[in-house]
């Protein structure tokens, strides 16, 4: 069965390179593992001309993690090109992480509150927050920094994006 598996996949593989754009992105998994599968994700043609995006879909639990993701989201902008008007990293906060933001908790989280800050100053990031989730939290708009974005419902915040040509981290 695995020999038939591999014979498929080369066999799409190739049928796609045919079919595909010269830029199209092929993602195959080994075919000899019990879930392969095969991701085909051609470039959309205008994306071919834009410069990438990112959208970061966050549910963070500890401080750490927090650190460690802005940590990762300044490796990566030292590799993007400047973004010509907004930024091309998106946060996107829709979980517990949220509380590290607010205005009384600013004391306890000041670093990362400030080093995000300060990446969405540079126009690094924008940074956005799910209203549907501070009310699960039972907060306030006003308890969470100005320069964070507030949108209705984080999901499909990030799946708006996406459709914009952002990619998924």
């Amino acid at each position: 069965m695995s020999r038939f598996r591999s014979i498929v996949t080369a066999i799409l593989s190739v049928m796609f390179l045919f079919m595909a754009p010269a830029s199209a992105v092929i993602k195959i998994a080994n075919a000899d593992t019990a879930g392969a599968s095969i991701t085909l994700s051609p470039v959309v043609q205008e994306q071919q001309s834009m410069d990438p995006k990112y959208v970061f879909d966050v549910v963070i639990h500890k401080p750490e993690e927090m650190d460690k993701l802005l940590g990762r989201i300044e490796q990566l902008s030292r590799t993007l090109p400047p973004a010509k008007e907004d930024p091309s990293l998106a946060l996107v906060l829709h979980g517990p992480e949220i509380a590290f933001f607010t205005r009384n908790n600013y004391k306890k989280y000041m670093k990362l509150v400030d080093r995000a800050a300060a990446l969405d100053k540079k126009g690094i990031i924008d940074v956005k927050v799910c209203d549907t989730m501070i009310r699960e939290m039972d907060l306030e708009e006003a308890e969470l920094p100005d320069f964070v974005e507030h949108v209705p419902y984080g999901p499909a915040e990030v799946d708006r994006l996406i459709k914009q040509g952002f990619i998924k981290m």
